[in-house]
Parts: structure tokens; C-alpha cells; sequence
């Protein structure tokens, strides 16, 4: 069993459900009224892909109904449990038709509520087998870099992942740069954009399909749209209607790699609150690390938490009197990927031609390590599925 998540402010609903299901599934539970909205937060929960999601009956029945549909839709691995207090048939039939498995008395007797969620559990892994189509390069992904300082390359690392990305899988990833004022994604891929974010936003139904007019397509297959070359322009992009935008695209496109400003504004808010990765990157200069450090906090005390985070350490083999033991222990984080300084990062940006796409090379090998942590190279089976997936669209 891959995990239990419960939505409840009530921890002996929590104990009842480690004392049940301890010894053969992390039981976790997340509550956060007083400091995000319970909904959004459950959402970045069942990124963590939880086998059955159990909802307490003290989240409001508008709460329960908006939660539902959109779990069941975005995540059809994870199954849905709702608990209510007192029985109604009228609302759990509702709740039924928007996608919960099964609504079950709060109050029930341990021995009842154990046998119903044991007919649940064996439902779920049905469901389970039959999404996950055992290709872990197809699950939806929802990839954003961060860094709160400028010039640690970031943006170098979110263009040569989506270029590696859309390689493997071209038409279904989707490079979004929301670096609303400075951001230089499509002049570093050798791009010059028709279309731009403002455009997007203001689409009246943000209808997945329909947004796709307003990206730019690259050569390797990567869909990228860009942020308006219009400094005032920028300004017309808040956090209320990027959202809405955001969440269409990560429909359409099942890989969103997603480029921010430095430090955290209202756009990186918006998309980290829909991501399921957290990209991390620093150099090994003491300020980096530092203010890696401090966003690390902030991104704890805001509660985004679980989103899966990687760090990046790039110009790792910088002589700068630092070892990565020393940046690993300064950030409290220890390094999935290092990618040593080379010129050829420049000369790559400067031509617009991703250092991922140039032949060899031990940067280029660095960069596709981490393509396949997100996407693992795919045998006949995964190919023969994804050849059905774009057929479906």
C-alpha cells in the first residue's frame, strides 16, 4: 500500500487509522485552516500519489464537493473516502457522483469501519493497477525551478529539462516561464514568441485545448509560452488569474517544467500551489546558499511541504573553499544532482541551442540524469501506451 492521507482536524481519527493500518501504510494527515485553504492543500498532498484518500467530516460539505472532482480527476490513482457525522442519503449519493468511493459513518465501530475500508482498499488497488499502466514516465508532472537569487542558473536548467523531457515525449511537455519581467526562456531555446502569457490569461474559459494557440513550439517537440516582452504589460499578472491558466495547462500537457523570478512573488506562489516537484537550485557562493537556506524556511512556514524537492548544485566543482558536505549541511538539503562550470553553459545560451541537444559531453550526460529522474527512458510497452495516449487527444 502506498500511503493513507487524511483530511481532519481530529487526531484520533488519525490514531484510529495508524492503529488499523500502521503496520502496512504511512498514515499522514493534514489539516491547515488556519493557514492555508484545506482544499489547496490537499491538492499538493495527492501529489505524494496516497492510495486512499479519507476525508474528515469536519471539512465543509462545499469544501468536500469541491475537493472530490477535482482529486478523482487529477489524480484517478488515489481513491476517495468521505466521512460524515450523520447519515444522509441525499448528499452521499452527491458526493457518490462526483467521485467518492464510498461515505461512511465518522461514529462507525472500529470492526465495521475496518471491513469497509478494507473492500475499498481492494477496489483501489484494481484502480490502481489499471492507471498506473506501470509507467512511471507518463505520471503527470508538474516540475518548478526555483531559486531565490538571480544568476544560478535556473533558467538554463529549466530549458535543457524541458528540451530532455519533450525529446523523450514530444507535444506532451510544456515549458511555462514565469518570470514575468526578465524572463529569456525562448530567446535562450533561439525562440521568438507570437504569442504570451497575457494572451493566455485572457482566454474567457481557459479551455485546455484552446490555450494551446498562444504557446511557441521548439524543434525537439517542447511547447513554451513565454512571458510578454511588455514590462507594464507584466503587471497584469496576478496570482487570482494566473492560477486558473496554470491548472488548464497541467491538464493538457501531462509535463509542465515551470521558470520563476528569483525569490518568491505572487506567480511562484501560484505554481508551486499546483506543482508536484520542487526544483531547487544554488550555487556554491555563500549568499546562494544562504538564501536557498531562507527560502527553504519560508516554503516550510507557508506549507509547501509536500511537494517532492530536489536540489540542483551547480558549478559544483567551483574552488571556492566550500565541499558539497558543506553546502548540503548550510542548506539542510542533500543533493540529488551537481553540474560542474563549464563555458559551454555560455556559448549554449548565447547561440540558443540547449547544451542537452549538442552531442556528449559531461554536462550534457549531468542534464540527462535528471531527465531521467522525472521521466525514466521507456521500453516498447511504455511507447506502444504514450503512441494511444496522443491518439486519445
Amino acid at each position: 500500500m502506498s500511503g493513507i492521507t487524511l483530511v481532519s482536524a481530529n487526531p484520533s481519527l488519525e490514531s484510529s487509522l495508524v492503529e488499523l493500518y500502521g503496520k502496512s501504510s504511512a498514515v499522514r494527515r493534514v489539516w491547515s485552516d488556519q493557514w492555508r485553504d484545506p482544499v489547496e492543500t490537499t491538492m499538493d498532498v495527492c501529489a505524494a500519489d496516497p492510495e486512499l484518500l479519507v476525508i474528515g467530516s469536519d471539512m465543509t460539505s462545499e469544501a468536500v464537493r469541491t475537493l472530490i472532482p477535482a482529486v478523482d480527476r487529477r489524480f484517478p490513482g488515489t481513491t476517495i473516502v468521505a466521512l460524515v457525522q450523520t447519515r444522509d442519503t441525499d448528499y452521499a449519493m452527491d458526493l457518490l457522483r462526483l467521485g467518492a468511493r464510498d461515505v461512511l459513518d465518522e461514529s462507525t465501530a472500529a470492526e465495521e469501519f475496518r471491513a469497509e475500508i478494507d473492500r475499498v482498499l481492494e477496489v483501489a488497488k484494481i484502480r490502481r493497477e489499471r492507471t498506473s499502466h506501470s509507467d512511471t514516465a507518463l505520471r503527470r508532472r508538474v516540475i518548478t525551478v526555483l531559486s531565490p537569487k538571480g544568476g544560478t542558473g535556473k533558467t538554463t536548467l529549466a530549458t535543457n529539462l524541458g528540451v530532455g523531457l519533450a525529446r523523450r515525449m514530444p507535444n506532451q511537455v510544456l515549458l511555462l516561464d514565469l518570470d514575468t519581467q526578465f524572463g529569456d526562456c525562448a530567446p535562450s531555446l533561439g525562440l521568438q514568441p507570437e504569442h504570451s502569457l497575457i494572451q493566455a490569461m485572457a482566454s474567457p474559459s481557459h479551455e485546455r485545448s484552446a490555450l494551446k494557440v498562444f504557446v511557441t513550439q521548439h524543434r525537439s517537440g517542447l511547447a513554451v509560452l513565454a512571458p510578454p516582452e511588455d514590462l507594464a504589460a507584466a503587471d497584469d499578472i496576478d496570482a487570482d488569474r494566473l492560477k486558473p491558466t496554470i491548472a488548464a495547462l497541467t491538464e493538457e500537457y501531462p509535463f509542465v517544467v515551470i521558470d520563476t523570478a528569483g525569490g518568491i512573488d505572487s506567480a511562484c506562489l501560484a505554481a508551486m500551489e499546483l506543482s508536484t516537484d520542487l526544483l531547487l537550485v544554488s550555487t556554491t557562493d555563500v549568499p546562494a546558499i544562504r538564501a536557498l537556506r531562507r527560502q527553504l524556511d519560508a516554503l516550510d512556514q507557508v506549507g509547501f511541504v509536500s511537494q517532492r524537492r530536489s536540489f540542483v548544485l551547480n558549478r559544483s566543482n567551483a574552488k571556492v573553499g566550500l565541499s558539497v558536505a558543506d553546502v548540503e549541511a548550510a542548506v539542510g538539503l542533500e543533493t540529488s544532482f551537481q553540474i560542474p562550470s563549464t563555458r559551454i553553459i555560455p556559448v549554449s545560451t548565447n547561440e540558443g541551442v540547449p547544451v542537452i541537444e549538442k552531442e556528449g559531453g559531461n554536462v550534457a550526460r549531468k542534464l540527462e540524469d535528471i531527465v531521467d529522474y522525472y521521466a525514466p527512458r521507456q521500453d516498447d510497452s511504455s511507447r506502444t501506451f504514450l503512441r494511444a495516449l496522443r491518439k486519445e487527444r
